[in-house]
């Protein structure tokens, strides 16, 4: 009785281990709110519902999270509030990776949207914290959509994006 006892906390604990080195080994990832490149106030509210829609896809893609971790929008929403980071100065491309350090992020998703005419046109990447650099191959690249139909494309903008986020 007493050696099944052991067994069986000797491999509840060997579990809890390996769980938390498999933990710690998923990169963590931050979508951030697309970027209004427009400058159109009307339009801000797209910004998070397009990174939004695209944080709920890439989970959907990884409801396991086996390759990475989602990090929660408010977190990020309370690192970029922190830093008093706003989307349209022109200082925030640099400015934003200060909350992305505070978040201790592996990845990056990040994309804008301007509307040119009667169509939208997106762009989204992935970004290696360590380089701040986009993934040069992973990209979703120039969708056009018109200003009823913007949040059709996340499906294809998390498909390009995915094997940048998952190996």
């Amino acid at each position: 009785m007493t050696s099944t006892i052991l067994r069986t906390v000797f491999f509840a604990t060997v579990l809890t281990i390996l769980g938390s080195v498999t933990a710690q080994a998923q990169l963590r990832v931050i979508v951030l709110p697309f970027r209004n490149m427009d400058g159109k106030i009307d339009y801000n509210l797209w910004q998070y519902e397009l990174s939004d829609s695209l944080r709920t896809v890439l989970h959907e893609m990884d409801p396991n999270e086996e390759h990475y971790h989602l990090v929660d929008p408010d977190s990020v929403e309370m690192a970029i509030a922190e830093f008093n980071l706003d989307p349209t100065n022109a200082q925030y491309e640099s400015d934003i990776w200060r909350a992305v350090d505070l978040i201790k992020a592996d990845k990056v998703v990040q994309g804008n949207f301007f509307l040119r005419g009667d169509r939208v046109l997106m762009n989204a990447y992935v970004y290696d914290v360590e380089y701040k650099m986009a993934d040069q191959v992973n990209q979703a690249k120039d969708i056009y959509k018109t200003p009823d139909s913007y949040l059709s494309a996340v499906k294809k903008m998390a498909k390009l994006l995915y094997p940048g986020l998952a190996p």
